[in-house]
C-alpha cells in the first residue's frame, strides 16, 4: 500500500503531495464558488469536528458572516468583541479550589479553583444559571461520575487516534459511544498534574500525621507498630524533629508515644475524629507526599515487584480522604470494598511513579524501576446516559489549557472559529501565503491553529491542498501556502516574510511587547501591497488595543473595525440571544463597571489631569484619550 493511497504520514483524511486530482465539472464550479465568496466555502464546507461523523456544518450568526466579508475585502481590520460564554456543569458539581472545596453554583468571577496543570487559576467568567438544557452523566472508570449539558466540552483522546487530542462536546462523546465503541479505541481523560501548592505551616508532620492515622490510638497521641519496624520508625521520626517520649511491648508490637501529640492532635480536633484536615489536603507536594508515605507504611501495600499498590482501611471518612490525597497527587485509582461479619473493609487501588514508602521492607517489595502504564494515566469514560435536566452554568478561567477541575477524583474539564475560518479559506485559494497566529498566550495560538487544522482534515479531496508539513505548531501546503502558531513576541515572527497576521486577544498582551512586536513587524506589513493584519480582541482597559481600536473608529490608520454587540450573541450555544433580563442579571452578578468592561466593550470617559511635558500647563481630558496622549 503506497504513501498517497493511505494519506499524509498515514492519515486517510489528509492530501499527500502529488496527487492529481480530477475534477467534475460540478466540483470545479464548486471550487470557483468557494475561492470567491469565503462565506460560501465556510458555510457548505468548514465543520466542527464531531468524534464519530466529523460533519458538523459551522451555522454562522449574522455578525460572524459580516466579519469574514470584511476580512476577505479589507488589509487591516480590528474586531472588538464582547465575552463569550462556555459549556455548563450543574449548580452542584464540586470544584476543587486551593484552600479546599466549592460548587459550580457558588463560583464567583476572580474565585481561584484549579486547573489540569495543578496551578490555582482564576474564574474569569461566568454565565447566569442556564435551564431546560439536555443534562447527561458521565461515568469513568474510576468509578467518578461528572453531570454536565449536552454542550459541555471535554478534552479527550483514543488509541484509534494515534493519541490526538480532540476537545469535543458531550454530545460528540454520546455519537462515539453509540456507534464505535464496540470497536475499541476507548475514550479517556487525562489525569490531571499534581497540585502544584506552597508548603503550608503544619502543626503536625504530614509523615507522623499519616503514621498515627494509620496506627494510632484515636483517643490519644499512642501509636502502635510490630517490632520489627520500630527502630526504623524511630529513625525517621528523629530526623524530621519528633521525640518519642514513652514505649512498651505488647506481644509481637510496640506502643510509643510522640511528645506534645496528644496536645497537636487535640488542637487539630481529630481525637476520636479520624480524618485529614483539609489543610494537608491543600498542602504542598512534598508535604502531601509525606502524609501519603506515613498512610502507606501503615496501611498499605504493594505487588511484589510491580508498581501496583493497595490502601486498605475500615473507616470510611479517613479512606475518602485518602482517595482525595491521591487525586491531588495526580494520581489515578480504582476503590472496592467487601463486607465481612457486617463491617465494611475498602480497598483503594492505584499505580504511580512516586516513591510512596518510607519504610525499607516496603520499598525493596516494589520495582524501583519499571514504569506504570500509559492506561494508569488515563480516565476512560465507561458510559454516558442521559438524566433529567437540571440548573447548569458554565465558566472560563485564566490559563493555558483552558481546562479546570471539577469531581471527587479531580478529573480535568473544559470552558470558549469565524477568523479562523477565513484563514483556511486564505491558505486553500491562494499560492505561497504565510500566515501567523499569534495571541497572548502560545497555547491559545497553537490551539486556534488546531481547529484549522480539524476543519481541514474533514474538506472534500478536491478542496486539499497536499500536505508538506503537519506539526503541531505549524502547518505547509503543497501550493506553497504555510500557518505558523506562536506567542505574540517582538521576535515570534522576526526574519520571516507573512503576508496575513492574526493577534489575537492583543488587548491582553503586556504593552511593552506590544510596542516591541510593532516596531519590528508592522514595517515590513504596511509596505506590501497585499499584506494583511487582523486584530481581534475583547477589550482590557487603555493600551495599544484601545489606541489602534479608537484611530479605526475615527479613520485615522486605515484599520476597518468590527465591533460585535453583546445582543448579537446567543446566551448559550443554540439558545435565544441576550436581551435585557439578561443583561441586568449579569451587572447584579458582577458591577456595572465590569459589564461595561467585560460586555459593552467601553472604557469610560472620566476626566483626568495631566500635565504637558512641553507647555508645563495641566489638562483635563477624558480618561479614554490617556493612551494616545501618553505616547
Amino acid at each position: 500500500m503506497t504513501a498517497k493511497k493511505d494519506g499524509y504520514l498515514g492519515n486517510p483524511n489528509l492530501k499527500p503531495v502529488g496527487v492529481q486530482q480530477q475534477f467534475t465539472p460540478e466540483q470545479v464550479q464548486e471550487y470557483i464558488k468557494c475561492a470567491n465568496d469565503p462565506v460560501y466555502f465556510v458555510e457548505k464546507y468548514v465543520k466542527i469536528v464531531a468524534v464519530d461523523k466529523g460533519l458538523v456544518p459551522f451555522e454562522m450568526y449574522d455578525f460572524q458572516r459580516d466579519l469574514i466579508s470584511k476580512l476577505h475585502a479589507n488589509r487591516f481590520v480590528i474586531g472588538k468583541l464582547p465575552r463569550q460564554v462556555g459549556k455548563a456543569l450543574p449548580l452542584y458539581t464540586k470544584i476543587p479550589t486551593p484552600n479546599g472545596w466549592t460548587t459550580m453554583g457558588s463560583l464567583n468571577i476572580g474565585d481561584e479553583i484549579l486547573g489540569d496543570d495543578g496551578l490555582p487559576t482564576k474564574v474569569i467568567f461566568k454565565t447566569d444559571t442556564m435551564y431546560n438544557h439536555d443534562c447527561y452523566k458521565l461515568t469513568f472508570d474510576n468509578h467518578e461520575s461528572i453531570d454536565a449539558d449536552i454542550d459541555h466540552l471535554w478534552t479527550v483522546s483514543s488509541s484509534n487516534w494515534n493519541h490526538k487530542e480532540k476537545t469535543v462536546t458531550t454530545k460528540e462523546l454520546l455519537e462515539y459511544m453509540n456507534n464505535n465503541y464496540t470497536q475499541g479505541g476507548r475514550i479517556y481523560i487525562k489525569n490531571c498534574n499534581s497540585l502544584q501548592l506552597p508548603d503550608q505551616e503544619l502543626e503536625i508532620h504530614p509523615y507522623l500525621l499519616g503514621l498515627w492515622l494509620g496506627d494510632g490510638y484515636a483517643a490519644s497521641g499512642r501509636i502502635i507498630c510490630h517490632k520489627n519496624d520500630y527502630s526504623e520508625y524511630k529513625n525517621i521520626l528523629q530526623s524530621i524533629g519528633e521525640e518519642i517520649q514513652h514505649e512498651r511491648t505488647e506481644n509481637n508490637c510496640i506502643v510509643f508515644t510522640i511528645k506534645n501529640l496528644h496536645t497537636r492532635l487535640n488542637k487539630l480536633n481529630i481525637l476520636n475524629n479520624k480524618h485529614i484536615p483539609q489543610k494537608y489536603l491543600r498542602a504542598s507536594h512534598i508535604q502531601r507526599l509525606e502524609l501519603v508515605r506515613g498512610l502507606m507504611d501503615t496501611d498499605g501495600s504493594s505487588g511484589k515487584n510491580k508498581r501496583s499498590f493497595e490502601f486498605y482501611q475500615k473507616d470510611g471518612i479517613l479512606f475518602n480522604n485518602f482517595v482525595e490525597l491521591i487525586s491531588t497527587m495526580g494520581i489515578k485509582s480504582k476503590n472496592s470494598f467487601k463486607i465481612i461479619n457486617q463491617r465494611i473493609y475498602r480497598t483503594c487501588r492505584y499505580s504511580t511513579d512516586l516513591n510512596i514508602f518510607n519504610l525499607i521492607r516496603k520499598i525493596q517489595k516494589c520495582s524501583t524501576t519499571k514504569n506504570i502504564r500509559p492506561q494508569d494515566k488515563r480516565i476512560y469514560i465507561d458510559s454516558i446516559e442521559k438524566i433529567d435536566s437540571v440548573p447548569v452554568a458554565c465558566i472560563k478561567v485564566d490559563n493555558k489549557s483552558s481546562l479546570f477541575l471539577v469531581g471527587d477524583k479531580f478529573i480535568p474539564t473544559h470552558n470558549t472559529t469565524t477568523v479562523g475560518a477565513y484563514l483556511l479559506h486564505y491558505v486553500l485559494f491562494n499560492q505561497n501565503m504565510n500566515v501567523a497566529i499569534l495571541a497572548n498566550k502560545q497555547s491559545t495560538a497553537i490551539e486556534i491553529l488546531g481547529r484549522i487544522k480539524l476543519a481541514y482534515e474533514y474538506l472534500p479531496k478536491w478542496l486539499q491542498q497536499g500536505v508538506i508539513e503537519w506539526n503541531k505548531g505549524s502547518i505547509v501546503l503543497e501550493n506553497g501556502s504555510r500557518i505558523l502558531a506562536a506567542a505574540t513576541s517582538s521576535s515570534a515572527i522576526r526574519g520571516g516574510s507573512f503576508n496575513c497576521i492574526l493577534l489575537d486577544e492583543f488587548a491582553h498582551i503586556p504593552t511593552q511587547i506590544a510596542e516591541e512586536f510593532f516596531t519590528s513587524v508592522y514595517p515590513t506589513i504596511t509596505s506590501g501591497q497585499s499584506t494583511k493584519m487582523f486584530i481581534i480582541s475583547t477589550p482590557n482597559g487603555l493600551n495599544m488595543f484601545y489606541y489602534y481600536w479608537k484611530g479605526a473608529i475615527t479613520n485615522q490608520n486605515g484599520y476597518v473595525p468590527f465591533e460585535v454587540h453583546w445582543s448579537q450573541v446567543p446566551k448559550y450555544p443554540g439558545g435565544p440571544l441576550r436581551d435585557d433580563h439578561w443583561k441586568r442579571e449579569m451587572i447584579s452578578k458582577t458591577s456595572e463597571k465590569q459589564f461595561e468592561q467585560e460586555f459593552e466593550c467601553v472604557s469610560g470617559d472620566t476626566l483626568v489631569s495631566v500635565r504637558d511635558k512641553t507647555t508645563n500647563k495641566i489638562h483635563e481630558i477624558p480618561i479614554s484619550d490617556l493612551y494616545e496622549w501618553l505616547i
